[in-house]
């Protein structure tokens, strides 16, 4: 099952980190949500977000990424455990 996920998103302004990662963790199996700003631009933020939990649902995760403005450009690691 999926337990861990990086990711490289970019989102815009608002709403703002905190409330992006309470978004997130909102998500089926997500225990814990951490993000990162690595990038502020005139309208959009780069920010580094690691998911963690047990049987996190990366479809619905990805499906509220997108319904809050932002889009993943990458996937920069995953874990699957038993």
């Amino acid at each position: 099952m999926l337990s861990r996920l990086v990711l490289d998103i970019l989102k815009p302004h608002i709403p703002d980190l905190i409330d992006f990662c309470r978004e997130l963790s909102a998500v089926n199996g997500v225990k814990r949500v951490s993000g990162v700003v690595v990038e502020v631009d005139v309208e959009t933020d780069t920010v580094k977000i690691t998911v963690e939990g047990k049987g996190i649902n990366f479809e619905e995760l990805e499906e509220r990424v997108k319904a809050l403005g932002a889009a993943i450009h990458s996937v920069d690691e995953v874990v699957f455990e038993e």
